[in-house]
């Protein structure tokens, strides 16, 4: 999977599959524009991994729930590096909250970070992709596109609402040659999975094929392979890694 000398942005990249989605993209050959919200130490951490790779970093701050900001983020990926090839959207919000908890405001912030932030991000994004080399998109959605998760309404909502928005781009920007496809992660091992009682942790790996979470390097993976000329005639799709769970 090669990528020598494309330029990617990443966003959401100070920790977690951000973070691991940018250090593969470097490790292939890609410059890589670090997007990041609150955690600056996190994005200086993964800027620098980047450049162990021997690529080009930008560490750039947004919040991806205001439309301005996100134009203005493609902007100065634009003004550094006078283009665009490759676009992750990962940055994301995922509370975990019941229906009868969740308030009007925490709905609107979910979908206005997790659906609206990539919408505006890929609309800034397409006058740079169309004069890209073999540009293409990846959309960070999730299993409970199919299954509803654990994570609330608000949360489910905005991930299925990607899958659409993956597959109405795919549809209107391949002609432009402009490739894009969504991949829907399950249990990966985290923070959070770990933060889990030890029963309901057993539980959901006895529920997937594999018994086993996932891990951030495998979901880079496919993310990377994605963007990479191996996929070149694959667009519109949402890959799931999920170690066969949604099957259940």
């Amino acid at each position: 999977m090669e990528l020598n000398g494309k330029r990617a942005l990443v966003t959401g990249a100070s920790k977690g599959l951000g973070a691991a989605v940018a250090r593969r993209l470097a490790e292939a050959g890609a410059d890589v524009a670090v997007h990041y919200h609150r955690d600056l130490p996190g994005a200086a951490q993964t800027a620098e991994a980047v450049r162990a790779a021997g690529r080009r970093a930008l560490l750039l701050a947004a919040d991806l729930s205001r439309p301005k900001e996100a134009e203005e983020l493609v902007a100065h990926v634009a003004d550094a590096w006078s283009g665009l090839d490759l676009l992750v959207n990962n940055a994301g919000v995922a509370p975990v909250r019941p229906w009868e908890q969740i308030e009007a405001a925490e709905w609107t912030e979910v979908l206005a970070t997790n659906l609206s932030g990539p919408f505006h991000v890929m609309r800034a994004a397409l006058p740079l992709l169309r004069a890209g080399r073999e540009p293409a998109v990846v959309n960070v959605g999730s299993v409970v596109s199919f299954n509803g998760g654990a994570f609330g309404p608000a949360y489910a909502a905005a991930k299925a609402g990607l899958v659409g928005l993956t597959r109405s781009a795919a549809r209107e920007w391949g002609p432009l040659g402009i490739r894009v496809n969504c991949v829907a992660p399950g249990p990966i091992e985290s923070p959070l999975a770990r933060a889990l009682p030890a029963p309901a942790l057993e539980a959901m790996k006895a529920q997937t094929p594999l018994r086993r979470l996932g891990t951030f390097a495998e979901v880079a993976e496919v993310v990377c392979w994605l963007l990479s000329p191996a996929a070149a005639y694959v667009t519109g799709q949402t890959v799931v890694v999920d170690g066969g769970r949604v099957m259940n």
